[in-house]
């Protein structure tokens, strides 16, 4: 986890929200005020993750839709799933059943946690990954990311690292991935940081807000000062993680 995520603690001047069973800690002064404005929020949900249950689902939909005018919840589909199974040294075809099911799970699981939590459908979409590939705004930030992984080092080199680190979870203490292993694990990460980086231009929403269990590693590369890869004006990045006493 470690090489995947950065520690949530921010400057003393952001100020952690506490709530309905979560603390939600903005990365960024802008990043709060986006959170405030409490405008849209695209809830990003790890198919295979335990950490997603039904239940936790349903808490995060409730949270999120007593913050913000318009929730969305989405998952990554079963090609994009399907490349940490590869990543791993996966034969393609045991790979993708085991992508098949982690969706299918996942995709179950919040079909009956949205049932559950009573949210307005008028104020809440549900998608996969996939459903926003073919949009201008997705495309366009793909392109971004291309462009900075050949012009900046450190980010490229901050992916691989994160990369690396999801990949290892699973495995033997001593295993490392090949050239070719990496580049298919590192598809998962480039499919889902158009989301980090303008949500606004690939959902068409006026701003929005990821919100995540754990910031990842290159988040000061989106929305730090300086930012060589700077998200959106109106994109914000919020970890939102449940209160002691509820995990």
């Amino acid at each position: 986890m470690n090489d995947w995520a950065m520690p949530t603690a921010r400057a003393s001047s952001i100020v952690a929200r506490q709530g309905d069973g979560f603390v939600a800690t903005p990365f960024s002064e802008r990043c709060a005020g986006l959170v405030d404005a409490g405008h849209h929020v695209f809830l990003g949900i790890s198919p295979g993750n335990g950490y997603f249950s039904e239940d936790r689902l349903v808490a995060l939909l409730r949270w999120a839709a007593a913050r913000f005018t318009r929730v969305e919840i989405a998952h990554p589909d079963t090609g994009t799933v399907v490349c940490t199974y590869l990543g791993r040294g996966y034969e393609p075809r045991h790979a993708r059943a085991r992508a098949y099911r982690d969706v299918r799970q996942t995709a179950n699981r919040i079909s009956r946690a949205v049932a559950t939590a009573g949210i307005d459908p008028d104020r809440l979409g549900v998608a996969q990954f996939s459903d926003f590939y073919d949009t201008p705004g997705y495309r366009a930030a793909r392109e971004r990311l291309a462009r900075a992984h050949r012009d900046h080092p450190e980010f490229h080199a901050t992916c691989v690292r994160m990369v690396t680190g999801v990949l290892r979870t699973t495995m033997p203490a001593d295993w490392t991935p090949t050239a070719d292993q990496l580049a298919a694990g590192a598809e998962y990460l480039d499919s889902e940081l158009p989301f980090l980086l303008d949500t606004p231009a690939v959902l068409g929403v006026p701003a929005s807000v990821f919100a995540y269990r754990a910031t990842p590693a290159l988040a000061g590369f989106l929305y730090g000062p300086d930012a060589p890869l700077p998200a959106a004006a109106t994109q914000g990045f919020v970890t939102v993680e449940p209160l002691p006493e509820t995990r």
